[in-house]
C-alpha cells in the first residue's frame, strides 16, 4: 500500500496527499510537468508522480515551512523563492527533521534528520514554465511568509497557492508580514485571470469568490472580538473569524 494517495482532480492535475495532513499538487503538460511542494518527505515522492506521470519534472517549493519543504532532498534540485530560502533552511534542519520523526513509526530516523535541504535553486518572481500545451506562471503572493509563491495555470484559469490565501490563515508566525502586506497581495492576486484555485490542506475546488471573503476578514479584524489561538501560544497569536473563514494575526502587526 503506497504510503500517499494520489487523486485525479482534472485529466492535467493531480494532488498527492501526505498522511500528515498536507498535499502536494502535480501539473502535467504534453512534454512536462511540475511539482508543487514535497511535504514531509517521509516516503520518496517519486513513486507517487510515476503512478501517473511518466514525463520529466521540475520541483517547485510553495514557501520555506517544514510541512511543505522536507521532501525536498529527494530530488536533483528545488526552485524556492529567495525571500524564503534562510526559512527553508530553517525547517528543514537537524531540529526541525527531529520534531517531524518524533511520532512517526518509522526507519532510518537518523539517516531522514540528516537529509537537510538538498539543493535549492533561487525562483524568479514571474518565472513561466511551459510544460507543453499548459503555461505556468509563478505568483508572487507575500504575507504567511515572505516568499511565499503560487502557481497560475493560463489554460484553465486556475491558481495553487498552497497557504498562501485560504480559510484558515496562519498570520502571526515570526516569518509573517504585516496584515497590510497580506491583504495588499490578495487584492492584486485577485485581478489575475483564473476562476478557481486550490490551498495546500484542501484538494477541494474553490471559487476566486473567496478572496473577497478572505480580505473582509483580514481588514475587519477586532481585537476585542477575537480569540486566544490554542497553537504556538509563545507567539502570542489571536484568532478572528467570520463564519468558516478566519485568520489568526499577531496584534503588533496590524
Amino acid at each position: 500500500m503506497s504510503y500517499y494517495t494520489v487523486k485525479k482532480i482534472y485529466p492535467w492535475l493531480y494532488s498527492i496527499y501526505d498522511p500528515q495532513a498536507v498535499f502536494c499538487y502535480l501539473i502535467v503538460g504534453k512534454k512536462s510537468a511540475l511539482l508543487y511542494d514535497t511535504a514531509y518527505g517521509i516516503e520518496p515522492l517519486d513513486d507517487a508522480v510515476r503512478q501517473v506521470c511518466g514525463l520529466p519534472y521540475e520541483v517547485i517549493l510553495s514557501h520555506g515551512h517544514i510541512d511543505h519543504v522536507n521532501g525536498a532532498f529527494q530530488f536533483d534540485e528545488t526552485w524556492i523563492h529567495p525571500a524564503d530560502y534562510e526559512l527553508c533552511l530553517r525547517h528543514t534542519s537537524k531540529t526541525a527533521r527531529r520534531k517531524i520523526v518524533e511520532q512517526l513509526d518509522m526507519q532510518h530516523k537518523d539517516e531522514f534528520i540528516a537529509k537537510g535541504a538538498g539543493n535549492l535553486k533561487m525562483l524568479p518572481d514571474e518565472k513561466i514554465f511551459d510544460l507543453g500545451g499548459l503555461t505556468v506562471e509563478v505568483i508572487p503572493m507575500p504575507g504567511h511568509t515572505p516568499g511565499s509563491v503560487g502557481l497560475l495555470i493560463h489554460e484553465h484559469k486556475v491558481l495553487l497557492d498552497s497557504d498562501a490565501a485560504c480559510y484558515h490563515m496562519w498570520m502571526f508566525l515570526e516569518e509573517s508580514l504585516d496584515m497590510s502586506i497580506y491583504i495588499n497581495m490578495l487584492k492584486q492576486v485577485k485581478k489575475l485571470d483564473f476562476n478557481t484555485f486550490f490551498v495546500g490542506h484542501l484538494d477541494k475546488e474553490l471559487p476566486k469568490a473567496d478572496f473577497d471573503r478572505y480580505i473582509a476578514v483580514a481588514e475587519n479584524i477586532d481585537v476585542e472580538k477575537s480569540e486566544s489561538y490554542p497553537a504556538l501560544t509563545e507567539l502570542g497569536g489571536r484568532m478572528y473569524s467570520e463564519g468558516d473563514v478566519s485568520v489568526v494575526f499577531n496584534p503588533n502587526r496590524l
